[in-house]
């Protein structure tokens, strides 16, 4: 579209908010949204904008703020002509179309307004597209790493690499993100949290805890709060700002400036020079006072948790898809990657549901016979093979996790514990950071973050527990998790309760899955379960919470080879 309709445009849809546009005026502007394929795509991006920040404006003032016009004038040749009802193939298309132009180019009208270009300007010479830089060139300030993360109201996920808009704010719910500021400065901001991104050498910190590095040639680095500001000196430093605006400050090595936002404001100032291990708080009144020694240092996080970071596999259209290859996890503050055949594998050597029968899964030209028999093709789905679309899925399992020895060879199959249970082909011994990752295969229309499970010892010990994971490292919404092939399900004639049965009992020759799924992965720390550093892990226990109907379905699980922590320096950078 040219600029000149787009400013009529504007006009007409400001004026038709404040409901003072004419019979005619309103066939015009009618006439306009029906006639521009590219005006309407533009309207919903702007109805997606103006309905998110009115969706954001509502969750923190409990107030509504977006509403739709309350009548649609009709264009002047109709006023006098008789009135007949319109058929709803034509009418609702061109009523939501209306209704959207109405709501949503006054946006296009306030954006359009807010920079406007003085007519005495000097044209600006644009440069072929070949010689203008990307706007991933050099930005501002880029994510380098994020771990469980989610934010509210952004249209998608975030992924490293990713760019900052600056001036936007960014309502981190969950997890924690690290990013990179143009100038070098690391920044890892912890959920719950509100910021935005004002240039490479300034964020604002509305809620919400960061932890900042600069090294050398990104001293200048700043972050504001409601009450203070914060001006590295070539430092490490966090801040914890609550809902009141109420700052924590404290300085870990190195030093940094303190404003009250009274002293910032003011021309030519003078901070409170801070050095390491030394902290204030700034109230909400702006006053400065001591913070509590006993709880200095324990905001700042010099790296994200361990956990697993990724994992490749082999995509649709390759011979073998949806293969595993590597996986990459920080373990103990390292980031480590591993090929799938350095993963340590298992044994199946229990299986019982609750009720589900749909217990098998297969790519789908790789058809499963319906009869059982005596070998562990069936079994080796999980254990002995690397495809993802291949696994075991819907174990029993309990509300409550366990605390004694789960039951796995009671003559009487009914007695058995609901669950699964593996044995390693050598044992687990138990590092910093996950040692076991449990790949998920999860349907689209399902909880994004993953069904949660137990994990327990098959033999309890004292000091050892169950552990329940309800947060997957890799979630369904994340980027690494991975879409799957299309893949068969197979229902089975009985309820299993042994892996003999798994293996004997015949099944309906499985049907194509209609729903699209994915599949996730979480890490299983041992030290979680109790274990002391170093323990060696023959078995585990797993089951499903059984928090709802939703079951999980194990398609892979391998173990991490044993590596041992020897009282790491503290890294010189947050960058794993």
């Amino acid at each position: 579209m040219t600029i000149e309709p787009n400013k009529r445009l504007a006009e007409l849809a400001h004026r038709s908010v404040h409901e003072s546009l004419t019979a005619e005026e309103h066939a015009e502007l009618e006439a306009m949204l029906l006639a521009s394929p590219e005006a309407r795509e533009e309207y919903f991006l702007f109805l997606d904008l103006e309905y998110g920040l009115a969706k954001l404006a509502a969750e923190e003032t409990g107030r509504q703020t977006l509403s739709l016009p309350q009548a649609v004038v009709r264009p002047a040749k109709q006023l006098n002509q008789p009135t007949r009802t319109p058929s709803l193939i034509g009418y609702w298309p061109l009523l939501a179309l209306t209704l959207l132009g109405m709501i949503t180019l006054p946006m296009v009208y306030w954006i359009a307004n807010q920079n406007p270009v003085a007519q005495s300007d000097p044209p600006v010479e644009v440069k072929p597209e070949d010689d203008q830089p990307g706007p991933e060139a050099n930005p501002e300030m880029q994510i380098m790493q994020l771990a469980r993360s989610r934010f509210f109201g952004e249209p998608e996920a975030f992924a490293p690499g990713d760019t900052l808009a600056l001036d936007h704010d960014y309502a981190l719910v969950e997890g924690s993100v690290q990013l990179r500021s143009r100038t070098g400065a690391e920044m890892i901001v912890q959920a719950p949290a509100v910021f935005a991104v004002q240039s490479a050498e300034r964020v604002l910190l509305k809620v919400g805890q960061c932890s900042v590095y600069a090294p050398d040639g990104a001293e200048g680095f700043r972050v504001l709060t409601p009450q203070a500001e914060v001006v590295d000196k070539g430092t490490r430093f966090s801040i914890s700002v609550n809902e009141s605006g109420e700052a924590d400050v404290e300085v870990i090595e190195g030093a940094a400036e303190v404003f009250t936002a009274e002293q910032a404001s003011k021309p030519i100032h003078g901070g409170l020079l801070l050095e390491a291990g030394e902290g204030r708080v700034i109230n909400s009144m702006g006053e400065v006072a001591a913070g509590d020694a006993s709880q200095f240092g324990r905001t700042y996080k010099s790296i994200l948790p361990d956990r697993i970071i990724s994992f490749d596999v082999s995509p649709q259209g390759d011979p073998e898809p949806d293969k595993l290859l590597a996986v990459t996890a920080q373990r103990g503050g390292k980031t480590v990657t591993y090929d799938v055949d350095q993963l340590i594998g298992f044994d199946l050597i229990h299986f019982k549901v609750n009720k589900n029968i749909n217990n098998l899964t297969t790519p789908l030209l790789s058809i499963d016979p319906k009869s059982g028999d005596d070998t562990r093709r069936r079994a080796e789905y999980l254990d002995r093979d690397h495809c993802l679309c291949t696994g075991i899925l819907n174990p029993g399992g309990s509300e409550i996790p366990l605390t004694s020895d789960p039951d796995i060879s009671n003559e009487d199959l009914g007695k058995r514990t609901p669950g699964l249970a593996v044995r390693f082909h050598e044992p687990i011994v138990n590092a910093p950071g996950p040692d076991i990752i449990f790949f998920d295969l999860h349907v689209v229309v399902h909880p994004e973050d993953g069904d949660p499970f137990h994990v327990s010892p098959t033999h309890f010990e004292p000091g050892l527990k169950s552990h329940t994971i309800r947060e997957y490292d890799i979630s369904l919404v994340d980027h690494g998790s991975h879409q799957l092939s299309n893949f068969r399900l197979y229902g089975f004639d009985r309820r299993i309760r042994s892996v003999d049965e798994l293996c004997q009992s015949n099944h309906n020759g499985g049907v194509p899955h209609a729903v699209p799924a994915k599949v996730i992965a979480a890490g299983i720390d041992l030290s979680d379960l109790g274990y002391p550093e170093g323990a060696e892990v023959h078995e585990l226990f797993i089951q499903d919470a059984m928090d709802d109907e939703n079951l999980i379905d194990p398609v892979f699980i391998g173990g991490f080879p044993p590596v041992f922590s020897a009282s790491p320096e503290e890294p010189t950078s947050t960058e794993e």
